[in-house]
């Protein structure tokens, strides 16, 4: 479009402004303007406010409607919560960083180490799952994390910047499956999130809150490939700028195993784990995402 550019640079320009704002702010109180940003973006963003109902409607029927209404305003104002906090996090050094996380299940984390094959770090887009690089990349090392970069060149700049703090990489998803092999090779840590639709070309059909998803067989086939296991985690903010990481038992690939079959009871067993995440914090998921589009 042409006036993709102009566009561009008046959204970079708003973040330019938020991102001083936030940082001037202490960081409990940037968390807590990023909650009244997603409380606005509530109010404005018709659109995906529907597309967030209706997907509460199919995952959780047993949800009364006022009580959805309700969940979706608490999930834009976490959100709003996640980006700002995100950003003024950028002012903490490694120590300070390291000390406002309480850790739960780290064991499970030297677990996957351990086997000596390299790990991935999986997590839905549940909670503050952007500050689970940073974390993980300080205790065990340089974390590589699979994204899609933003379309907007002056906010991947940002997005970049703060996604390799620490030292970690970005691994752009197109393409992905090659660097990732290497990372594997050199036994690094891989992070990776699944829990979004994608293409029907390029997913399987696995069921996800007992409906049929649309789901990258990627991972499942990466660790069976090279029995590397996957580390289910979530990361969820707490009182006072603080944080609780969660590590689940990693999922290790059955050996000898492979195909199809392999592949999808592999995925079935991360998006399981996903999904008991969400259930204990729904207002905490991206439900504004068309996760149960219908084939085209």
């Amino acid at each position: 479009m042409k006036n993709r550019p102009i566009r561009h640079r008046i959204e970079y320009g708003l973040y330019l402004a938020l991102k001083g704002l936030l940082r001037a702010l202490p960081h409990e109180s940037a968390r807590e303007l990023g909650r009244k940003v997603g409380a606005l973006g509530h109010a404005l963003d018709r659109r995906h406010r529907e597309v967030a109902l209706r997907n509460l409607e199919l995952a959780l029927p047993e949800i009364l409607p006022e009580e959805r209404k309700r969940l979706v305003k608490k999930c834009y104002r976490h959100f709003g919560a996640a980006l700002g906090d995100t950003i003024s996090s950028t002012r903490f050094d490694p120590m300070e960083m390291c000390r406002r996380f309480t850790l739960e299940g780290w064991e499970n984390v030297d677990l996957a180490d351990r086997a000596g094959k390299g790990f991935f770090v999986l997590s839905p887009h549940i909670g503050f799952w952007e500050m689970v690089a940073p974390l993980v990349g300080l205790y065990k090392g340089r974390f590589h994390i699979v994204v899609r970069p933003p379309d907007n060149p002056y906010l991947n700049k940002e997005v970049l910047a703060l996604r390799t703090r620490f030292g970690n990489q970005v691994i752009p998803k197109r393409g992905a499956a090659r660097r990732m092999l290497e990372v594997l090779r050199e036994k690094g840590i891989i992070g990776i999130l699944i829990d979004q639709r994608v293409q029907p070309q390029e997913g399987m059909e696995i069921p996800f809150f007992g409906r049929p998803a649309l789901t990258s067989p990627v991972l499942a086939r990466l660790s069976l490939r090279t029995g590397a296991p996957v580390l289910p985690v979530a990361l969820y903010p707490e009182p006072q700028g603080r944080y609780r990481f969660v590590a689940h038992p990693p999922i290790f690939p059955p050996k000898g195993a492979k195909g199809d079959e392999a592949t999808v009871d592999l995925t079935r067993q991360y998006l399981e784990v996903a999904e008991q995440d969400i259930r204990r914090h729904p207002e905490q998921w991206l439900w504004m995402h068309r996760r149960w589009e219908a084939r085209k």
